[in-house]
């Protein structure tokens, strides 16, 4: 493997002196203007997953009062449509954008099968959803990082984000595996609380739950290169975003009518309270945000660091904001925290230089 991708920690005999007796300072080699941009795109990109958490926190109140969980993130999904929308409409860029990608996808650059990528959003609402209630919010929220991981992986292996292919590292793999551990960790409280709702749900259903969870994660990270790959075309994240929310929207409707026309739900009543409607603006700004930043640091670290932000900013939330079932723990920062040195890890290798001292 090429000198670049190892940590350069030994001088070469010219760096040491060639035996002058001076001795030998190793210092941090200067940083790359791509490495600056990487290192904003990173800090860019977990304050981005915050507004995954706020989202989550917005649409589960929307839920709860509104009795119908898959109605309240159709509202969550439609609100992002009419902003962007609205965006696409009146900014020249959008319009130029909506262009580019029309015209990718009849010179077939682009398949149409990324128009569907809204529809991988609306399939994680729907797990979230329909499987909390049964094996609680813990065990979702590991099963959607592990399969953010593992696919975040796998696309960046075969080179289907625009950021081309980026090899299996064994640094990579540990950071991962690092940030999988974290999140353990940091829901290891609230699962001791919830272990008697995933002994109810009994086994086999726990694991086809879990299966779900896993699987939805996988196609966030798909979705995270589908969407980047159509910013990359149209050259703006106000097209790939559209396409995400309308496609989303689509799905979550036919969905709420199926399931209101199934279950025994409450008439629907909209609260009155605005911030409830800002669930939709928060994932505007996560799905917008990930499609540009795909492109700079790939799949598997815009996922992660997405995480990073999730949990950071689901813990800010719980600490300022708590709700009934609130469990903050030593773990749960420690967990947290730890997910920051899980991504440090996957930036490895860093270059290092030597000097002599005098």
């Amino acid at each position: 493997m090429p000198a670049s991708h190892h940590d350069r920690l030994q001088p070469s005999p010219a760096q040491a002196g060639r035996g002058n007796g001076r001795p030998t300072v190793l210092r941090r080699a200067p940083l790359p203007a791509a490495r600056f941009t990487e290192i904003a795109a990173q800090v860019t990109a977990v304050l981005s997953g915050t507004c995954m958490a706020v989202q989550s926190r917005i649409n589960g109140e929307l839920g709860a009062r509104t009795g119908d969980p898959a109605a309240a993130a159709l509202v969550s999904f439609s609100v992002g449509l009419v902003i962007v929308a609205v965006l696409a409409l009146v900014l020249p860029a959008g319009r130029r954008g909506t262009r580019r990608l029309v015209a990718g996808l009849r010179q077939r650059s682009l398949s149409a099968v990324f128009l569907a990528s809204g529809v991988l959003g609306a399939f994680l609402v729907l797990v979230q959803t329909f499987t909390t209630p049964l094996v609680g919010v813990s065990v979702f929220i590991l099963g959607v990082v592990l399969g953010q991981a593992v696919g975040g992986l796998g696309v960046d292996r075969i080179g289907f984000g625009p950021g081309g292919v980026k090899p299996l590292t064994s640094w990579r793999i540990a950071g991962t595996a690092v940030i999988v551990g974290a999140v353990v960790l940091a829901e290891s409280p609230r699962f001791v609380h919830e272990t008697g709702r995933a002994a109810t749900a009994g086994v086999g259903v726990f694991v086809v739950m879990l299966a779900f969870q896993v699987l939805a994660g996988a196609g966030t990270a798909a979705q995270t290169a589908m969407n980047g790959r159509m910013a990359q075309q149209a050259q703006t994240p106000i097209t790939s975003t559209l396409v995400n929310f309308a496609g989303g929207t689509v799905a979550l409707a036919v969905t709420t009518v199926v399931f209101r026309s199934l279950a025994d739900v409450p008439v629907w009543r909209l609260p009155g309270e605005w911030w409830l409607y800002l669930g939709g603006v928060a994932g505007l700004l996560f799905v917008a945000a990930g499609a540009v930043l795909v492109r700079i640091i790939g799949v598997l670290r815009t996922s992660l660091s997405l995480t990073a932000g999730m949990l950071t900013g689901a813990l800010v939330l719980d600490l300022v904001v708590p709700t009934d079932g609130t469990v903050v723990a030593p773990l749960t920062v420690a967990g947290t925290a730890l997910t920051f040195a899980g991504l440090v890890i996957v930036t490895l290798p860093w270059r290092w230089s030597t000097t002599t001292a005098g």
